[in-house]
């Protein structure tokens, strides 16, 4: 499940910088076809952080269920998949920033 809130978090976070990712991405080489792929995602921005949300709930709930302890590996993956939803909810907010940023 933690696999599956990282994976969740990242296609969130592709689809929240729908502007700054596909400039970052054709400055780098990317074809622009394949930038063009990536509306699919700002679509489906709202259902890829709504699962990621619940995958994430259910992956602390399970790790810390019955007061276990999950091992390093769960707790990085559950830190990088809250980092991951945390930054695809933010972005939207300083996208003009970082378009004048990534435009200087």
């Amino acid at each position: 499940m933690a696999g599956g809130s990282v994976l969740s978090g990242f296609a969130a976070f592709v689809g929240a910088s729908c502007c700054v990712l596909p400039l970052i991405l054709v400055n780098l080489g990317v074809s622009t076809a394949l930038v063009g792929k990536l509306a699919f995602f700002a679509r489906a921005q709202h259902y890829f952080m709504g699962a990621a949300v619940v995958l994430l709930g259910a992956a602390i709930i399970a790790a810390f269920w019955n007061g276990r302890r999950p091992g390093k590996r769960v707790a990085v993956t559950l830190v990088l998949a809250a980092l991951l939803v945390v930054v695809a909810y933010v972005m939207p907010f300083y996208e003009p920033q970082l378009l004048r940023w990534v435009n200087q």
